[in-house]
């Protein structure tokens, strides 16, 4: 995913949230949007830092070609409230046949989504 992130000038740091935030940066929290992750996702975000943190934007990756289950979708919208924003990666099939996130940026689909994704969290 930090690839992903990665533009013309942005840089991307991957950290550990309970260290601080370093100044300037936007927390980006990344999810599998099955039933379980957001479940465990509400968990980790009940425990996100308040006073000095900013609040994350949440990245949602699908993972099947159908809607997300029922519990998922609830979850999603009762932590609208704890992060900044949400966006969704759709399920992309050329990502199951690459060896790392950087070779999947070679196919179309999974660059526009690149594309997409960094606009959507205005980088």
């Amino acid at each position: 995913m930090a690839c992903w992130l990665r533009g013309d000038q942005t840089t991307v740091y991957e950290f550990n949230v309970a260290g601080g935030v370093p100044p300037g940066c936007m927390p980006v929290v990344v999810c599998r949007y099955t039933a379980q992750e957001m479940l465990r996702l509400t968990t980790y975000l009940a425990s996100w830092p308040t006073g000095g943190v900013p609040r994350p934007w949440l990245v949602l990756m699908r993972d099947a070609p159908l809607p997300p289950p029922r519990p998922a979708r609830f979850r999603r919208r009762a932590l609208g409230a704890r992060v900044l924003g949400v966006t969704e990666v759709p399920y992309l099939v050329p990502l199951r046949s690459v060896d790392s996130p950087e070779e999947g940026l070679t196919f179309r689909v999974v660059a526009q989504a690149a594309v997409r994704l960094r606009r959507d969290l205005g980088l």
